[in-house]
């Protein structure tokens, strides 16, 4: 059995990806739901980042293969014979979005396809509609994003940069409610 260890420098990479913090109290066993493989994927997972990340993504079985993969690549202790098991876990519990309960989608625009492509892969549209940054902020988060491997091409940086800017700033928020 092969367990690939998580490295400080990445444990400490990862923590900052959550953007939303956990509730004060509110401990890491009450985050993943009971079953099978919870132990698991608390000793895969919540090493290096909190249990808002995994909830958020609302993956298909493919999608959280994917994840899975990279997670693996950068270093989380799965061993191989619980890869297929975890990849259920995720998908039975944090699986897409029943249509009911489905986001907003990002608001039309130039740019709002790159943004789709680079950011909603690892976060779903309402963390990126709540940060009402300015663009010198947005800036600072995107080139975070591109350095812990965000799929944004340097043509394409501009035009999200534009387009978060336009839509998700403080100026912008300030506009909508005037209208």
């Amino acid at each position: 059995m092969r367990v690939v260890r998580c490295g400080g420098m990445l444990a400490v990479a990862l923590l900052g990806i959550s953007l939303a913090p956990k509730a004060a109290g509110q401990t890491r066993e009450r985050d993943l739901p009971p079953g099978p493989m919870q132990e698991k994927a608390r000793q895969a997972c919540l090493s290096c980042h909190t249990s808002q990340i995994i909830v958020q993504q609302q993956l298909d079985r493919r999608l959280w293969a994917k994840e899975m993969d990279k997670m693996i690549r950068w270093g989380a202790p799965v061993a191989a014979e619980d890869r297929e098991s975890l990849i259920d876990y995720f998908t039975q519990n944090f699986g897409p979005h029943d249509a009911s309960l489905s986001e907003p989608p990002l608001p039309p625009g130039p740019g709002a396809g790159r943004v789709r492509r680079a950011c909603l892969g690892c976060h779903d549209t309402s963390i990126i509609m709540q940060q009402q940054l300015d663009r010198r902020e947005w800036t600072r988060l995107l080139n975070k994003m591109i350095r812990w491997g965000a799929p944004v091409r340097p043509a394409e940086r501009e035009a999200i940069l534009n387009y978060l800017a336009t839509h998700f700033s403080p100026s912008a928020k300030a506009a909508n409610k005037e209208n």
